[in-house]
């Protein structure tokens, strides 16, 4: 399973920001695949492939804020110290508070957040023995309940819409006379039942 956690990098991108836009809108004009086409613009080749990847489909049209993508073999993740370092940027998140994951797929850069995807393992499924079966709002009961391995069927709330109609004709009577502070305890009244 992948899950996406979002750290705080303390650090100005916005150059590196402003190049990679660049090499978005370059991806969408040309379709170009290789990081040998942008390698003017100053970019590492690592995010660059990554941007160029993302932005070469066909659906986009246009690019309005384009994130740094680093894929996952350009961190390194020093499980003592709980911190990924990114050498093509000199950074280093702090991943402390992550849960135990087993790798770093990719980390998105923002102009404030650090975008974490890590592949953590799933639990394991129990096999279960026992269970029941609930439907709401069938046959006009509020619930019905199917117990399989014991036969039970419960019927439950029947009286609900009878319930629920009876209080409204009194609140409608309530309302053309006026009683408003009645009206108030009667419509309490019928939540709590």
């Amino acid at each position: 399973m992948i899950l996406t956690y979002n750290i705080k990098h303390e650090r100005d991108f916005s150059s590196e920001l402003i190049q990679a836009k660049k090499i978005a809108d370059f991806a969408i004009r040309t379709k170009s695949n290789s990081s040998k086409d942008v390698r003017h613009l100053g970019l590492k080749s690592a995010i660059a492939n990554q941007i160029l990847r993302k932005y070469r489909k066909s659906g986009i049209k246009k690019t309005s804020s384009v994130n740094l993508t680093v894929p996952g073999q350009s961190v390194k993740f020093d499980n003592t110290e709980k911190l990924a370092k990114i050498s093509c940027l000199n950074l280093e998140l702090d991943c402390m508070y992550l849960p135990e994951f087993k790798k770093i797929r990719q980390i998105e850069i923002g102009k404030t957040l650090a975008h974490v995807s890590v592949e953590i393992s799933e639990p394991e499924t129990r096999a279960s023995e026992k269970f029941i079966g609930i439907d709401c709002n069938t046959t006009g009961h509020a619930a019905v309940i199917a117990i399989p391995h014991t036969g039970k069927i419960h019927k439950l709330g029947k009286s609900a819409i009878h319930t629920h109609t009876k209080y409204k004709q009194i609140r409608k009577k309530l309302q053309k006379k006026g009683k408003f502070s009645l009206l108030k305890k009667i419509k309490d009244k019928e939540s709590h039942i």
